[in-house]
């Protein structure tokens, strides 16, 4: 079966970046502005509004226009003088596409599930400009001042290492900041070619290449370590968090040696990553984008004339189709260059750079759900149509893998076996793998947990899909075509909201909502996030298997 392209401008895209765009009126808090005082940073001074017992730095910059630098690491803005207006949201990166290997039949408009997809893309207004001069953050804060010391929880965006930018009405972290006195950062940097092309391979003034997007983060992290304060913001007390592709970063950083140190907790949502692409595929990668731009490899300076839409157009139009599963397998994505990154972060062992950060990570229970909601077969499918899903996924393999999941869940319709399937091979599998790893370090504890809350929308035909945390962690509980509304949303949004606080505050999710102990190998423990939180061990053991994964 083809591949499917998710295009950066369709409805599927939009929603695997969790709402890319944004319209500021519409998002938490904003209400009556008035402007802020000027706070000093290293840059400059700048000013922000407040409304809604929160006070908004919107845009400022953290890292100098990488068009001038395009695939070499950027460097610190230009200072500037007076006080710099920081009310509206900068530049997003260059957007790219999202190649996913293919579980889904032809897209039809009659979908019943369209609707929720529908529901997260018109929560955007993808108006905002793009521009390789990107590298901005925003900052919400309960007080702009150093007389307290808060948690500062920095947000990771999501939509792969190839699309999305950092603040949007699903998760504008106003809520956090009020309810839970933290400082909320959260950021754009280079994505797809811009940030992940490796031509090291090819000249030296491109060593780092293949991961300036990554670097771009660690820069913000530096400033975020130098600012903060200024901000109401504890540098010492840093949490990142991030879902899908913002979960992937976090998962990166874990592994990461420039980073160690400017981050103390992660969260990494929906967003495992074990190992990286090697240095061979990011060649392979590279080799293929330049011949299809006519480009020759001693020209390689040439990239960075080329318009930037072409060279994301051919870079995202290779896929190496053995280069093993996860969400940096073969694809524009992080990769160890042995410069920022030495090893694989959780293969075969967790890194030893993070060995002292608390983590949390998990997943939803239905995560694929979502990538097939504009197929009229979710919910209706042929055992027979099933079959040759996993196969084309799967190859030879795709047929004990059927059996396998049959086995587990021998009440679901077929299409949720392929939809199960999916969610091990991109999400579960690896968080698992990645809490084992990290709990046989014998450090920093390790939090697993599972989303099974299924939003009441189109009779739950999506079940649990990639995304349900987000808007109940932000507390911004939208779009409600999406995530549903009423008393169970409220309720199940209090306990996490509560959760992933107290996590940031003191490295444990226990609190008076949750008796949450910290992960082990022997009996698994995952907190299941439902209308009822509760304790399950091992609630995944096929996801575990290597042959319902296809690796047996």
């Amino acid at each position: 079966m083809d591949q499917d392209i998710w295009d950066r401008r369709g409805v599927l895209g939009a929603a695997f970046a969790g709402a890319v765009g944004l319209t500021l009126p519409g998002m938490a808090g904003a209400g009556e502005q008035a402007p802020t005082g000027a706070v000093e940073t290293t840059s400059g001074k700048v000013r922000g509004t407040r409304a809604g017992g929160v006070s908004r730095f919107l845009g400022i910059p953290y890292g100098s226009d990488t068009g001038l630098r395009r695939f070499q690491p950027a460097t610190a803005p230009a200072p500037w003088t007076g006080v710099r207006d920081c009310n509206a949201l900068g530049h997003k990166a260059p957007q790219g596409v999202i190649t996913l290997p293919g579980i889904m039949g032809k897209v039809d408009p009659r979908a019943r599930g369209l609707s929720v997809v529908m529901a997260v893309a018109n929560l955007t207004n993808a108006q905002l400009a793009e521009s390789e001069d990107c590298l901005v953050l925003n900052v919400i804060t309960p007080d702009a001042s150093s007389a307290r010391k808060r948690p500062v929880m920095v947000w990771l965006h999501g939509g792969a290492f190839a699309m999305g930018s950092g603040l949007d009405p699903m998760t504008d972290g106003s809520e956090l900041a009020r309810r839970g006195d933290v400082v909320f950062v959260s950021l754009n940097h280079r994505l797809n070619a811009m940030g992940f092309l490796y031509l090291g391979g090819l000249h030296e003034d491109f060593a780092d290449s293949g991961n300036v997007g990554m670097l771009d983060i660690v820069l913000a992290l530096e400033w975020v370590r130098d600012n903060i304060a200024s901000f109401g913001g504890d540098p010492e007390n840093v949490t990142i968090f991030g879902q899908s592709g913002g979960g992937a970063k976090v998962s990166t950083l874990l592994g990461m040696g420039p980073a160690s140190g400017l981050f103390h907790k992660a969260i990494a949502m929906s967003g495992p990553i074990v190992s990286l692409v090697t240095k061979a595929d990011a060649e392979e990668i590279a080799g293929q984008t330049i011949a299809g731009l006519g480009i020759s490899g001693s020209d390689v300076h040439a990239l960075q004339k080329v318009d930037r839409q072409k060279v994301i157009a051919a870079a995202s139009a290779v896929r190496l189709p053995s280069a093993g599963t996860g969400l940096a397998a073969g694809t524009l994505a992080p990769m160890v260059d042995g410069r920022s990154i030495l090893a694989d972060p959780f293969d075969p062992a967790a890194t030893d750079i993070s060995r002292n950060v608390p983590l949390m990570l998990g997943s939803a229970k239905d995560e694929a759900t979502l990538f097939m909601a504009s197929d009229p077969e979710l919910g209706a499918m042929s055992e027979d149509h099933a079959r040759a899903r996993f196969a084309a996924v799967l190859g030879d393999r795709g047929a004990a893998s059927f059996d396998a999941y049959r086995a587990a869940y021998p009440k679901d319709d077929p299409s949720y076996l392929v939809t199960s399937m999916m969610t091990d091979r991109l999400f579960r599998s690896d968080s698992i793998a990645m809490a084992d790893r990290k709990s046989a370090q014998n450090a920093a504890p390790v939090y697993l947990y599972r989303i099974d809350y299924e939003p009441r929308v189109v009779d739950r035909l999506l079940r649990s899909p990639h995304g349900t945390e987000v808007p109940l962690v932000f507390g911004t509980k939208v779009p409600v075509g999406f995530i549903g509304e009423g008393a169970e949303v409220d309720a199940l949004c209090d306990v996490m909201m509560t959760a992933w606080l107290d996590f940031a505050k003191t490295g444990k999710p226990s609190g008076r909502h949750l008796d949450w102990p910290r992960y082990n190998a022997r009996s698994r423990p995952n907190m299941i996030f439902d209308v009822v939180p509760h304790l399950v061990n091992d609630p995944d053991p096929v996801a575990r298997s290597p042959v319902a994964r296809g690796r047996a």
